[in-house]
Order: C-alpha cells, then sequence, then structure tokens
C-alpha cells in the first residue's frame, strides 16, 4: 500500500511541476510569442501533411485575386459563357458540368491535389517564373502536345502564359474551398506584396 501512495505521490508532484512550467510558457508576453511559434509549428506540420496526403508541394492556397470570382452576372455572361462558346464552341450545359461552376473569391482557401491527369474545366494551380505567386486558373482547352491552355472565368481573355502550360509547372487541381479562410494570406500579400 505504501509503494502505491508514494507513486500517487511523486505523480501528483509530476503533475504540478508540468502546470507551473505550462503557466510560465503561456503567460505574459512570453505567453503571446509561445503560441505564435506553436502556431507556426502546427501549420507547418499540417501543410507537410496535406502535401504528403494530396500528393503536392503546394496543397493549400489562397485567392488573391478577383480572376476566377462570378460576382457579377453580365461580367460572367460575357468574358466565360459568351467567350467559351466563340472560342471552343462549349455551350452552356457543358461548362456548368465543370468542377466549381461558380468559381471562387478572394479570400477562399482552395485545397489542392496532386493529378497525372487533368481534363477541360478543373481549376489548376501553376506556377510561372516570372510571378511568385501561383496561378489559381481553369482549363479551357487541352493542347495536341500536352500541354494545356487556361483562363480565369472573370477575365476577358487569356493572358499570354496561358496559352501553353505544361504537367512540370501544374501543382494540383482544387477539390476542395474552405471559404474567407484565407483572408491572413491576402491581408499579408496587400502589406508586403507577396
Amino acid at each position: 500500500m505504501g509503494g502505491h501512495r508514494k507513486e500517487e505521490e511523486r505523480f501528483k508532484t509530476e503533475v504540478r511541476k508540468i502546470k507551473s512550467i505550462w503557466k510560465e510558457l503561456t503567460e505574459g508576453w512570453f505567453g503571446y510569442i509561445f503560441y505564435a511559434i506553436l502556431g507556426i509549428v502546427l501549420a507547418l506540420i499540417l501543410n507537410q501533411t496535406l502535401a504528403f496526403a494530396l500528393s503536392t508541394d503546394l496543397p493549400i492556397v489562397a485567392v488573391v485575386t478577383s480572376s476566377m470570382q462570378h460576382d457579377d452576372p453580365k461580367v460572367i455572361e460575357m468574358n466565360h459563357y459568351k467567350w467559351l462558346e466563340e472560342k471552343f464552341g462549349y455551350n452552356r450545359s457543358y461548362i456548368d458540368s465543370w468542377p466549381f461552376p461558380n468559381g471562387f473569391s478572394i479570400g477562399d482557401l482552395p485545397i489542392v491535389q496532386g493529378s497525372d491527369e487533368y481534363e477541360v474545366g478543373d481549376i489548376i494551380v501553376y506556377s510561372i517564373p516570372q510571378q511568385s505567386v501561383p496561378i489559381i486558373h481553369r482549363i479551357v482547352r487541352k493542347n495536341p502536345d500536352g500541354s494545356f491552355m487556361t483562363k480565369g472565368d472573370r477575365n476577358p481573355d487569356m493572358l499570354s502564359f496561358e496559352y501553353s502550360v505544361k504537367k512540370e509547372q501544374i501543382h494540383g487541381k482544387v477539390v476542395f474551398i474552405i471559404p474567407k479562410l484565407g483572408y491572413f494570406r491576402v491581408a499579408i500579400a496587400k502589406i508586403f506584396g507577396v
């Protein structure tokens, strides 16, 4: 009986020590720094875990421009539906069958998954040499050489780099959207220009 009681007392003493250390770590200015570092470490762990699970080096991105936003029906009618019909002969029902037919907004947080196959209508995330922020646009055509044409749904036309996006540039395709959770990244982009 006495040995069991000593073990119990030792355990309680250790718990008190841990609580005391935790209290010191989490109070005052040191506590703010501790939680900031803890948040960064947890975010990095989450990012690496998602990168592994989703087979991509860029599993989470933030939407920082309005190029995929469907906020103005007249603009979307002209720049998306009419443009795709005139350029490629796509009809509205085909376009509406694509993933995320209503696009997404600034501040949304797309979840990206790597893939070996990409189709017309998929929204992909890719990099270009002249820009540090990745592009999040829709595939509008597959080229005979295996590269892709892309375009932002809201943009009036394709940009110069969108005529031949190669598979090596692509991080993956958007598989899920978390609305508005990317505003922190948008704020950093606005403040620091990155």
